[in-house]
């Protein structure tokens, strides 16, 4: 399987023969949808290479708005494949001799190949590359690159950091890749049910890595393997099927190995700091989503994904029918078709009311007296006196 990293130009063939290759792109797959849009293209471009500009493509998953997850041999010069060992060290291949500018990656949203020939595709530029610093692709090939700017028509994926992936779990693939029907496909692929076959370590397969059956082929590179969570959990290394074969061909019945995020949590916790977003940990809530309280027009703008539809705010599911101290549980109608449904409200406060407000002393309690008394006594008090005064 060809690799969608960058080769340095003294290496020559016997260095790709003799290693797999270091990439992997669905196929047998399907359309992915908008619902997959934290799947975005990755390209390195070089106008200044030797012969002419020089393209590259990969897969990355969005994390936050500004920060995406990929492979490090699509963001560095490498060799164009790796052999490793159980134990996460270089067999053969895989060295890494640099990463690319920042500036030279770019990033793409959309479930549609940009157009590139028109120049109407905005794609976010790379400012930093975040990685593990090591220099060898082995238990490693796995990147951040903190982006310029937001990028626009993305979605954030939450990522699973507290335990890595299990021998058996199934896992949805999605990319960017060539497809066994189409070299070049003009819409982004998935292919769900695809089981994680081994879990590092194993043969060839280091302590930080785990490898899955067929689905992905190049440019996927760097992609996601999905958990039914929806949870990313790890980004796709290299594969293949030993065959030798070109596109498609050398990926049909291979595995693919990949990088585990949880394997690598401290390097995502530094990307997310770097981005200015708390981490989307698996089974939490959308962090870009406003906490309880805060304003929202919708239940899909609010972590709880329920919005008080009365005080405009976002509101907390009643637990057993109970609330937070200060709260109630009450019914609101979610419209005709929703029917109703219970959230937290703030408690109504009990007013003793007989016509008169009821006052309190200076240490707040009630007095008997009707509000205003006192400062009708006083002012009775001064009538009283003026009067004397006059009579004297």
């Amino acid at each position: 399987m060809a690799s969608c990293s960058s080769e340095p130009a003294d290496r020559g063939a016997s260095s790709a023969e003799r290693t797999s290759a270091v990439a992997a792109a669905i196929i047998k797959g399907t359309d992915s949808d908008a619902a997959q849009d934290a799947t975005v293209l990755v390209m390195h471009y070089d106008a200044l290479a030797k012969g002419g500009g020089a393209a590259s493509g990969c897969t990355g998953s969005l994390l936050t708005p500004r920060l995406v997850l990929t492979a490090r041999h699509c963001v560095a010069v490498t060799d164009p494949g790796a052999a490793c060992s159980s134990e996460g060290k270089p067999i053969a291949g895989g060295e890494v001799d640099g990463d690319h500018e920042p500036s030279a990656i770019y990033v793409f949203a959309g479930k549609d190949r940009p157009d590139f020939i028109s120049g109407t595709a905005r794609p976010a530029r790379g400012k930093e590359i975040l990685t593990t610093g090591a220099k060898t692709l082995c238990d490693n090939d796995i990147a951040l690159v903190l982006l310029d700017r937001a990028l626009e028509g993305g979605t954030i994926a939450p990522v699973r950091l507290d335990r890595g992936p299990a021998k058996g779990e199934m896992v949805t693939v999605v990319g960017w890749g060539i497809a066994e029907d189409d070299p070049n496909p003009p819409t982004r692929r998935q292919r769900t049910g695809v089981e994680i076959v081994d879990v590092g370590p194993a043969r060839e397969l280091g302590p930080k890595e785990f490898r899955i059956g067929e689905g992905t082929c190049q440019g996927d590179s760097g992609g996601p393997a999905i958990a039914a969570s929806g949870a990313v959990l790890g980004a796709l290394s290299r594969g293949g099927n030993g065959a030798g074969g070109t596109g498609a061909d050398g990926c049909l019945g291979g595995s693919n190995i990949f990088t585990s995020t949880a394997a690598h949590a401290e390097l995502l916790r530094a990307g997310y700091e770097r981005a200015g977003q708390e981490p989307w940990l698996e089974g939490e809530p959308n962090p870009l989503l406003a906490k309880t309280g805060e304003p929202c027009a919708a239940d899909a703008e609010c972590r709880s994904n329920l919005c008080d539809g009365e005080r405009k705010v976002c509101a907390e599911a009643c637990a057993g029918g109970a609330c937070a101290e200060g709260f109630a549980c009450v019914s609101q109608s979610a419209g005709a078709e929703a029917g109703d449904r219970t959230l937290c409200a703030p408690a109504k406060q009990e007013e003793d009311y007989d016509g008169c407000a009821i006052a309190r002393g200076p240490r707040g309690e009630r007095s008997s007296s009707p509000a205003g008394s006192s400062a009708l006594t006083a002012f009775a008090v001064a009538v009283i006196f003026a009067s004397v005064r006059r009579k004297k």
